[in-house]
């Protein structure tokens, strides 16, 4: 009988992250799995017969990018508010709020995301007085870039009415509220989209990644939205294979239905439970052991007692659920080392694969720690390129000596960690952080381009317990891959972030290609 493949790819330059079998020139595909991977006379016999043949030009393949921590729905639900990712000061932020308010419903919230003082010349937060500029009828509220921190204009803070003692509203020497809202609990809750409207969130979020070339994500998504991913996934509307992580508010509901982490179809699977111990750096609410530099007297905050988180830690483990825990500072981090020290059960630990995310002020003897425990160390690189850099917003709260001691991928390998690599969506995309990765301001801790992809790839899909179907180009998993502008394994360092996606497959079925969006562009 013979096999008809569903797609080959020949003329390649694949690298496969396979140990077994690390380059290949040609591939095919059936039924979504990689039927067979090799050179080109190993696949020659399957061309005849194939429903699609592609050259591809020499180019280099990879296993599609599986990005480790991202806000997949919540991101594309934002891409229909006004974006400020492109404002290069608070003037310009305005504009572009003005910009929004011209085409916005009367009587609703304007919804902003994306700001970042840092790369601003005065590198103030904008305060509700600044809104008030843009509108005092109309409500604004402008998410910042990180998601920690948000600022309404004084219409926005009359509807929503928060009690004096909220934690986290930011107050001027008078007592009065300055706009500035920082990790205030249930502040989305007041803004639900509806059914449909998450739907479509998933769906344009996944076609913002596969620009990317990411074919799997984690996708930390408020409650409910497991549902509607569903829904996506029903209606063949996902072009991303998605883990969902509940809130951890929902881990008891949880262990009353027996749900465990991994469980799920090939497209949509149920991640570990997230649980936030602190905030940003950004917003000044990272948890410190020292003072922030350029604010004495503050170590940020903590967004959950060690009592509180002991007990949640201890039920993920009795129940086999994956902790997903955000720790940015050394003192967050320290609470969630410590507190699975306490536990004891390493090895249950290590197979339930507990995650930190961020991890980004470990010190050398708390990676040492956490890759006792089997902790996995969930690190988003491209915060280096973006706050890293000398001069930075990193340097600006922290001081140049603590900034260097940050995101220590190099050491954290060396040591035997299993690190992942995710954007959080600042920015999205693999290829900014691998180049910020490799040119990392202290040359200590940078790692190579291979090291990196593979914490894109293998490492990431270890992470989510999807190791055995993908990661990697072997022949039986899934046929997820991107093709590259420039082969950033043989290109210099800086040349990585230039590099562009040309096309991403997921299951062999072509769901991005520059060509498409070239051949669109400015159509209406």
């Amino acid at each position: 009988m013979r096999v008809e493949a569903d797609l080959i790819v020949f003329n390649a330059d694949i690298h496969t992250m396979d140990p077994k079998n690390p380059y290949a020139t040609a591939l095919a595909v059936k039924s979504y799995k990689i039927l067979a991977i090799g050179d080109e006379e190993e696949i020659a016999g399957l061309v005849s017969s194939a429903k699609r043949v592609i050259d591809a030009g020499g180019k280099l393949i990879l296993p599609g990018f599986i990005d480790a921590h991202t806000h997949l729905t919540a991101d594309g639900l934002k891409a229909q508010g006004v974006q400020l990712h492109g404002a290069r000061s608070l003037s310009e932020m305005k504009g572009l709020l003005r910009e929004g308010l011209a085409k916005h419903q009367t009587g609703q919230w304007l919804r902003a995301y994306g700001w970042d003082e840092s790369t601003w010349d005065d590198r103030r937060f904008p305060t509700a007085s600044d809104l008030d500029e843009v509108s005092r009828e109309t409500p604004i509220m402008a998410t910042r870039v990180d998601g920690h921190m948000v600022v309404v204009n004084t219409a926005g803070l009359e509807a929503l009415a928060l009690p004096p003692d909220t934690p986290g509203i930011e107050r001027d020497s008078a007592g009065r509220p300055t706009g500035v809202l920082k990790d205030i609990e249930g502040l989305n809750e007041r803004f639900r989209p509806s059914d449909q409207e998450v739907v479509e969130g998933a769906v344009t979020g996944c076609k913002i990644l596969n620009r990317c070339g990411v074919t799997a994500a984690v996708d930390n998504a408020p409650a409910g939205y497991l549902r509607h991913i569903r829904t996506a996934e029903r209606h063949d509307r996902l072009t991303v294979r998605v883990t969902v992580n509940p809130p951890v508010e929902h881990i008891e509901h949880m262990v009353e239905l027996g749900i465990t982490s991994g469980m799920g179809s090939p497209m949509v699977k149920v991640g570990g439970v997230k649980v936030f111990t602190d905030g940003s750096i950004g917003a000044r609410t990272a948890a410190l052991s020292q003072d922030y530099t350029d604010d004495p007297g503050n170590r940020g905050r903590s967004l959950m007692s060690r009592r509180e988180y002991e007990r949640i830690v201890r039920m993920a483990v009795e129940n086999d659920i994956q902790t997903v825990t955000h720790a940015i500072g050394d003192a967050a981090i320290e609470m969630v080392i410590s507190t699975f020290e306490d536990i004891g059960d390493r090895a249950r630990i290590r197979e339930q694969r507990h995650r930190i995310e961020h991890a980004e002020m470990m010190s050398v003897e708390q990676i040492r720690r956490a890759v006792g425990l089997g902790l996995i160390l969930s690190m988003q690189p491209n915060f280096v390129g973006r706050w890293q850099q000398e001069g930075g917003l990193y340097e600006t709260r922290l001081g140049p000596e603590r900034t260097a001691e940050m995101n220590m991928f190099r050491v954290a390998l060396d040591n035997g960690a299993r690190v992942c690599f995710g954007s959080d969506g600042m920015p999205y995309g693999p290829l900014y952080g691998i180049w910020s990765a490799t040119t990392h301001p202290n040359p200590k801790v940078r790692i190579t381009v291979e090291e990196a992809i593979r914490c894109y790839t293998m490492e990431s899909a270890y992470a989510g317990f999807v190791e055995r179907t993908l990661g990697s180009l072997t022949v039986g998993k899934r046929a997820d891959f991107v093709i590259l502008s420039k082969n950033i394994l043989r290109v210099p360092a800086e040349e990585i972030r230039q590099t562009t996606v040309e096309a991403t497959f997921v299951g062999g079925r072509p769901e991005y290609s520059a060509s498409w969006e070239q051949a669109t562009a400015g159509r209406g």
